[in-house]
């Protein structure tokens, strides 16, 4: 990702000797990209809490009804049984996607100190998370989770104004069989004006073609099912007792 982002026309990496001074006095993104119309900060998905969620569901199973399970069971399956099971479900969505927003909870003072220092008040703030493997964060959950930290009030995002998320982790089907790593590119509502929405689809186009692949737009709008993970280690299992 770093070297895409060193290919694209205008782009300013700014850990540059001559944005030094601007770091002396806190942290700033990492690039302005498009001639500086975008301040982007990159950040990379490090540690999943396979652990909190697998105690969540452990709890869930001593409760009664006592579910008893042999062999390799969906947990989808499990919670099914359970009157509290959309509960638990959203619980493990909101463990799941913690490290995303703990992400662009930290990316975004850095985003808004760069406007300041270097004086770009309307350049668009672009957060990229990368998600690559071992992590198990599924494209649906990191969605969720982005859409969730833009909304929240505190602490309240207001640099932010989109969020591409890379993910590697695992694939989607794709309409015709195959299958593709799913590129999520998220707005906040109100702030998508044609121009930006162009550089937007420009940026992932070239991405695709920087790795020699063919991109497929995907209709989001049809429900959850369309991020759902494939490809080796989905669906997620955890190691219940």
């Amino acid at each position: 990702m770093k070297n895409f982002l060193l290919t694209g026309e205008g782009t300013e990496p700014l850990d540059d000797k001559r944005f030094s001074a601007h770091h002396r006095t806190g942290k700033i993104a990492d690039y302005l990209l498009w001639n500086r119309q975008f301040i982007a900060e990159l950040k990379q998905i490090e540690g999943y809490p396979a652990k909190r969620m697998t105690r969540l569901l452990d709890d869930a199973l001593r409760q009664e009804p006592r579910i008893v399970v042999f062999g390799t069971v969906g947990i989808n399956r499990i919670l099914a049984d359970r009157k509290n099971g959309i509960e638990i479900n959203e619980m493990m969505v909101t463990i799941g996607g913690r490290p995303v927003r703990k992400m662009l909870q930290l990316a975004d003072p850095q985003i808004g100190a760069t406007r300041s220092k270097i004086g770009l008040p309307n350049a668009v703030g672009l957060a990229i998370v990368l998600i690559d493997e071992p992590q198990k964060i599924e494209a649906s959950v990191a969605a969720y989770a982005v859409r969730v930290a833009l909304q929240a009030n505190e602490p309240a995002l207001r640099e932010i104004d989109c969020v591409w998320v890379s993910i590697e982790a695992h694939q989607v089907a794709l309409p015709d069989g195959q299958l593709g790593y799913p590129e999520l590119c998220i707005w906040r509502a109100g702030r998508r004006s044609e121009m930006e929405r162009f550089m937007m689809g420009q940026m992932i186009d070239a991405w695709a073609q920087f790795n020699n692949c063919k991109l497929e737009n995907l209709d989001h709008t049809s429900g959850w099912a369309t991020l759902k993970p494939i490809g080796r280690g989905w669906p997620l299992s955890l190691q219940l007792e």
